[in-house]
This record gives structure tokens, sequence and C-alpha cells, in this order.
């Protein structure tokens, strides 16, 4: 089966995906599979994309890595075989602060001959105690989470970011298995073994646009209005996700998905 490019020429600045695995065994039928997926800032509608209308910066807030099985349901992946996040150590530590103000216990001391007990139920009575917990984490740079798909077809890998507001980098170890496939019908005679898809999806409001500028305003009712440049933009991105033979929603609504590119997976040795 021929893989689909890795790298879509309108979203290659933005996203890059590489998907492998490894020879299927004898006996198992199993073999390794391998994503490499890394975010980055990318400049879209340069000069060298020719017709188009806008120039903007896009980056992605959010991303998910979805690993679709063959349409016939011949790959199987092991459920345990499945790459599991290690949870985020956390260390929590309190910080208790006291104030004590008796000034009222001291006149009630002196006026009705009960310092002690007085003196006591005042200080108690004007006792501040504050608390802050403060957390240690050990943070990454990405937060990584999975889930089966409902119907069967796969899993989903969630990535957001920890600490920065953008996804900047690669999300894993590329050289560590994501999961296992088998091929249930490794004893065929003839024929190539399927191939899983790879895709890496987003939302309409898990894309990061800044600095939108209209190249031909004239085109664009006058192209300074935002609502112009949005729309520019959204037309834009839409435009090169249908040429890529992909599906995309309708971009005005802020859950529309988008897929920014998608891989078959190919043999390695």
């Amino acid at each position: 089966m021929t893989d689909r490019p890795n790298n879509p020429r309108a979203f290659a600045e933005v996203v890059s995906i590489d998907v492998w695995r490894t020879p299927y065994a004898d006996g198992t039928g199993e073999a390794d599979l391998h994503i490499d997926v890394g975010f980055f800032e990318g400049r879209l509608g340069s000069d060298d994309v020719a017709g188009s209308p806008v120039r903007f910066r896009l980056s992605l807030k959010r991303a998910e890595i979805y690993v679709f099985r063959d349409q016939a349901s011949i790959i199987e992946i092991p459920a345990s075989s499945v790459a599991r996040e290690a949870l985020v150590a956390s260390k929590a530590k309190t910080t208790t602060t006291q104030s004590r103000s008796i000034k009222g216990a001291v006149r009630a001391a002196l006026g009705n001959g009960k310092p002690r007990l007085d003196l006591d139920l005042a200080a108690k009575g004007g006792t501040e105690i504050t608390k802050r917990i403060e957390r240690d984490e050990d943070l990454g740079e990405m937060r990584i989470a999975h889930r089966k798909m409902p119907d069967g077809r796969g899993y989903v890998f969630t990535i957001q970011p920890a600490t920065s507001r953008t996804l900047d980098g690669s999300a894993w170890d590329p050289a560590v298995p994501r999961m296992r496939l088998r091929d249930t019908k490794a004893g065929r005679k003839r024929g190539d073994p399927p191939e899983v898809t790879v895709q890496i999806h987003c939302r309409r409001e898990d894309l990061h646009i800044e600095d939108p500028t209209i190249i031909d305003a004239t085109v664009w009712n006058g192209g300074l209005l935002s609502r112009n440049k949005q729309i520019a933009v959204e037309q834009y991105i839409k435009k090169e996700v249908l040429a890529m033979g992909l599906p995309c929603g309708d971009l005005s609504d802020s859950f529309a998905t988008v897929i920014m590119a998608d891989a078959v997976s190919v043999e390695e040795r």
C-alpha cells in the first residue's frame, strides 16, 4: 500500500508526522508501530503559495492523534501494548499561618475577675488560621492521554501543552513504540498485509491564529475588519484541507474538526 504524504504542503510548517512499523514476526504476526509527530509555529500563505489571499501564523493549542485499524479489521491492536503515559509526580506542601489578638481578652479579665478563663476564650476566638497549599509537580512539555474509540476502530492520543500556550516540539520519543499490531491473516500466500492510518486532528478552537494579513484588500471588502480576516483564514484552511482529499467541517463552528495531516504505516527493517 502506498502511503500518503507525511507532510502536506499547506501545513508542513505546523505539523509533521512519520509512521512506520517493524516487519510482522513469524509465528506471532506482530509488529511494533512507531509514530513521530511534531508541532511548530508555521507561517502560512507566503509568496510561494500561488493565489493565497491571506498570510498568518498558525500553531495548535491541542491535538488528537488518531490511529485507525484497516477497514477490513484484519489488524488487531493488543490493549496491553498501547503506550500509557506515566502519572505526573506530585508533592503537596501545606503552610499554616496563625495570628491572635488578645486585647479584648485582657480587658474582660480585668473586669470580671476571671482572667485565665476569659483570656483563653478570647484568645481562641480571635485566632486566625491561614492555610496555603503549594504543589510541586514534575511536568513534561506536553500532557498526553489516550482512549479507545467506542467502535473499536483504533485508539486516540490527546496532546495538550503542559507549561505553554501552544504545542511545540515532539510529543514523545518516536523510538519507543506507541503500540503493537497483530496481523490476523499473517499466513496469507499472496498480497501485502494491510496497514494502519494515522491522522492529526484538531478542533477549530484549537487553531491559534496570529497576525492575519489580507494580501489583496479589495477582494475582501477592504480587509481591515477582524471578521473579514477571520473568514479569509478559515476559507484558506478549508481549501487546503479539501485539496488534500480530507474532510473539513464548517470552520465558523468552534467545534468543527480539522484534519491537519495523515499518513499510512510503512514497513521498515
